[in-house]
């Protein structure tokens, strides 16, 4: 099968590899749309921290790629879910065991990491959606706690993840969003639902924030520490972000427990029941924005990865693999 072979850190080749088998529990999935995040060139570049945590970088051929869409070619016995012919979408783990990349002709999963695409939603969106909503709704529900009557404030709402958690946010029925993003996104953001929409270039928020009024303070930067946004949050409340950093760990993070407030980080990891949670979201159009830049067949890789480094880039950069050899 064909496959994108990363030579190093700034080029490409189409490489030929042994089409994969599938093992218990896994299928078969004939890839039809990829996309590039920023996971691309940590592994691309050969990055120990965090580029093997997010791919075994001595794999070869070198394939990167984790967002996908596609249709599933072949079945082991035991999987039940599924059958040839479905077409499913998902996203690669994103650890020092993936071997694999969705820049290829075909993949293989386990069943319990992918689902099924609603009717209606097409291929290329859903191979655009799939980290950053599993990222918002994991970030948000599992890591802060987020729940029906609880007020919560996302950071970069305008950006990849933020648009997803700002709709997530409203479809979980927090009883307040709050956003805030950059002048450009200010009415886009409205338009996602956020009750309010703050402008980080008219409020400083490590300051002008009203003192204990969020449950959840959701950073989808990774770039604000704890320590200038606790004063914002409730007795109990939980920064997320998306980005590790020293006061997610012990023992920092048990002190900071004892003032009632916390802060957590979180990896996303790709899983069924979470996947077909934002599929009906996406159907009853409560997930109703998926921003995609642009879509490139993968012959057009080079140009596709230009792309995702221009600054003017707004949405996800979506890979056409099948037919875009």
């Amino acid at each position: 099968m064909k496959v994108i072979d990363l030579v190093d850190k700034t080029s490409t080749k189409v490489g030929e590899t042994t089409k994969p088998s599938p093992k218990k529990g896994e299928v078969l999935v004939k890839v039809a749309y990829s996309a590039l995040d920023t996971a691309f060139d940590e592994v691309a570049h050969r990055s120990f921290i965090p580029g093997s945590l997010l791919h075994n970088l001595k794999v070869k051929p070198l394939v990167a790629g984790w967002h996908y869409s596609g249709t599933v070619e072949s079945v082991v016995a035991g999987v039940n879910n599924l059958k040839i012919g479905d077409a499913v979408f998902g996203h690669l783990q994103y650890a020092s065991t993936t071997r694999q990349g969705t820049l290829a002709d075909y993949i293989t999963v386990l069943a319990s990491e992918c689902a099924k695409i609603p009717e209606g939603v097409a291929m290329d969106v859903a191979a655009a959606v799939t980290t950053e909503a599993l990222t918002a709704l994991q970030g948000m529900r599992d890591q802060g706690g987020l729940s029906e009557g609880k007020i919560i404030l996302i950071i970069a709402a305008g950006g990849g993840v933020g648009t997803q958690a700002v709709q997530i946010a409203k479809a979980m029925k927090a009883r307040t969003v709050h956003a805030v993003c950059s002048t450009k996104d200010v009415i886009k953001v409205g338009k996602l639902g956020a009750d309010l929409v703050i402008d980080r270039a008219q409020k400083d928020i490590t300051n002008d924030l009203e003192a204990g009024s969020y449950d959840v303070i959701f950073d989808t930067t990774g770039k604000y520490s704890f320590v200038k946004l606790r004063y914002a949050l409730k007795k109990k409340g939980i920064l997320v972000s998306t980005v590790p950093n020293v006061t997610t760990f012990p023992p920092v993070s048990l002190l900071i427990a004892i003032s009632g407030k916390r802060s957590k980080s979180l990896m996303v990891r790709c899983n069924r029941k979470d996947l077909e949670l934002v599929g009906t979201w996406m159907k009853s159009d409560e997930i109703h924005s998926v921003p995609i830049d642009n879509v490139y067949n993968i012959k057009d890789i080079q140009t596709a990865r230009e792309r995702q480094k221009d600054p003017k880039k707004s949405g996800r950069v979506v890979i056409k693999v099948g037919d875009g050899w």
